[in-house]
């Protein structure tokens, strides 16, 4: 397997120079096409406002995202022109989860960015951004790399760190990302929690890894009551890792709100890219 299609997300968001630049890393390492796939934001009108808006308003807005993304068009073709790989433009007015569930479904590697996590203005958020990492995990069937808010990647899959519970997510997450782990100096498999005696998933991995010719190190890690995705980010930094491989874990909207999840807490603390799998 190798990644020979990737999409990468842009809108209407200042970090869509860093995806590309990360895209194009990886389209040249694998010979692969970018394809930049475009949503427009709807007009931002507050539900409890929206008769009250002038039909001029919401026009202006409309006009304004349309300049935006004809701009955003002639950088990408021209970076990647430069750039010397292989690419194509793409745009939809549908929501971003759903626009790029559908163009996943034909792809080996959707990029997308973290949401800003301390956004002065929450209303200046991308529409549908603000959950796109995750939900797009959940929902796409193919892996989501996503990109932090804050830092410039060129380069990722050097030094990996996967976080490991042996269910069927991070299973699948571990395979999804064996294009890159093929050719990294290291690959680090992390349990944040004390594992049973006897034979154990980490020990069953390793050895599975192993014998795809992968330098594997695998350690179990005492959390010490912190949240686990927590641990994952700081052991990543603390190994110097580029790049985390883990499971998109999913429960409903409120349940994540309230009591937190692993991918929840990773893609709000992340300071590397990350790829998700479900």
């Amino acid at each position: 397997m190798s990644f020979r299609d990737i999409i990468v997300h842009l809108t209407l968001d200042p970090r869509n120079e860093a995806r590309i630049q990360l895209a194009i890393a990886i389209a040249r390492r694998f010979g692969a096409r970018i394809s930049g796939l475009y949503t427009v934001p709807p007009p931002n009108v507050p539900y409890y406002m929206g008769e009250y808006i002038p039909t001029e308003l919401i026009q202006k807005q409309m006009d304004e995202a349309q300049k935006a993304s004809v701009g955003a068009k002639e950088t990408f073709l021209a970076t990647c022109a430069d750039a010397n790989v292989e690419h194509r433009w793409l745009a939809s007015d549908m929501a971003p989860v759903e626009a790029l569930r559908l163009a996943a479904r034909a792809s080996d590697l959707v990029i997308v960015g973290q949401p800003d996590p301390n956004p002065s203005d929450p209303a200046a958020i991308p529409y549908g951004t603000d959950v796109l990492p995750h939900e797009l995990a959940l929902q796409a069937g193919r892996p989501v790399l996503a990109v932090p808010h804050q830092g410039t990647f060129t380069e990722i899959g050097r030094n990996v760190l996967i976080g490991w519970n042996g269910k069927r997510e991070a299973a699948r997450a571990v395979h999804d990302a064996m294009p890159l782990l093929r050719g990294a100096e290291a690959v680090h498999i992390v349990v944040v929690a004390p594992e049973k005696k006897g034979r154990s998933p980490l020990s069953e991995i390793t050895e599975h890894l192993q014998r795809h010719g992968l330098r594997i190190q695998s350690t179990v890690i005492d959390g010490g009551g912190q949240k686990v995705g927590q641990v994952l980010m700081a052991e990543a930094q603390a190994r110097g890792a580029d790049l985390v491989v883990m499971g998109a874990f999913g429960h409903s909207r409120l349940r994540e709100m309230v009591f937190g999840g692993v991918t929840e807490t990773v893609l709000s603390n992340m300071t590397l890219p990350v790829l998700l799998s479900n």
